[in-house]
């Protein structure tokens, strides 16, 4: 029970990092990753029962991210050499490239939930976060990413009583094509009396000319199908979040976790503007109270149905973009 209840923490603290969806770094995601964007989306879990009680339990939220660049450095200087004649050898000799970027971040999301059993089943909980995110380039041209970030997540009832909670991450990657790579690093989280650390690892490998396989241990794996404008994904993955709430008239934590099978589609209309609709199966739900000697603390929660919409706006370039730019200009 013990390695069970430590196994679901360690999972929870990877979902809530990753906000709310788990991460990949396949191109197309890093574009947007380390991009100036506005991304606004709202999901909507459809009806399941508590499985020991006739209770119901769903869940509508919207959430609305804003990443800002803060500071830029790209340095080139381009020397040919060939003391090796291999294309690879060349490029990497002869390019000397010095590349970092700084983004800051805001986010905001807004969440109710209908806890059946409760006296007051309707939970209108908020989370705002800030934070900085960044990649620099590598001597051996890898990226080094990092995040760190501050949010307070309460109930409406409960925010008087607000604690803050932080999160960071640090992690390299490895290029090795268009789509193809792989990544590692470790995940922290300190949220309200609970710290967590845990190691991550993933990649994209290409299948074929229009496929790719994505999956991010332990918290996701999809398969991506592209064509022109259109990126159609089907997958495994986990959600969750941590809050302050108000139960049985004391503040304490509530953690839920989900996993989900999905489908989603994005089709980007222009390079600054991509739509985003996704279904998908809610095979495992918790929903569980910090630990207290007065109530119950812990209920499962049957499968359901989830459907999520979106969008972003993207402007101006990545860092990558405008060293591509830098040396092909000279």
């Amino acid at each position: 029970m013990f390695k069970l209840k430590k196994y679901n923490l360690v999972f929870l603290g990877l979902v809530t990092y990753f906000g709310f969806k788990a991460q990949t770094f396949e191109v197309e995601q890093l574009e947007q990753l380390f991009r100036p964007r506005i991304k606004v989306d709202t999901k909507y879990i459809f009806d399941s029962k508590f499985k020991d009680t006739i209770s119901v339990f769903n869940q509508k939220e919207a959430n609305a991210v804003f990443t800002f660049p803060i500071k830029t450095k790209l340095n080139a200087n381009v020397k040919l050499d060939l003391s090796s004649l291999k294309l690879k050898d060349i490029l990497r000799n002869s390019v000397r490239l010095k590349a970092s970027q700084t983004l800051g971040m805001l986010r905001f999301n807004t969440r109710q939930v209908n806890v059946g059993f409760d006296s007051l089943p309707l939970k209108n909980n908020y989370t705002i976060a800030a934070g900085i995110l960044g990649a620099s380039l590598t001597k051996k041209y890898r990226i080094l990413f990092y995040s760190a970030n501050i949010a307070f997540a309460e109930q409406d009832k409960t925010i008087n009583k607000a604690t803050p909670r932080f999160s960071g991450l640090i992690g390299q990657l490895h290029i090795r094509g268009l789509k193809n790579n792989f990544f590692y690093g470790i995940a922290t989280s300190y949220s309200d009396g609970l710290f967590l650390a845990a190691p991550f690892f993933g990649g994209s490998q290409p299948i074929g000319k229009n496929f790719v396989f994505n999956y991010t241990l332990p918290v996701q794996v999809n398969l991506q199908y592209k064509n022109n404008r259109t990126l159609l994904t089907a997958g495994i993955t986990a959600d969750g979040y941590r809050t302050g709430i108000n139960y049985n008239t004391k503040r304490v934590n509530v953690n839920y976790t989900s996993g989900l099978c999905y489908t989603n589609l994005r089709y980007k209309f222009s390079k600054t503007f991509i739509a985003k609709a996704e279904v998908g199966y809610v095979f495992y739900q918790n929903w569980r109270y910090t630990k207290n000697d007065f109530v119950r603390t812990n209920f499962m929660i049957n499968n359901g149905v989830y459907a999520q919409v979106g969008f972003s706006i993207l402007f101006g370039q990545t860092i990558w973009e405008k060293a591509l730019d830098w040396i092909v200009k000279g």
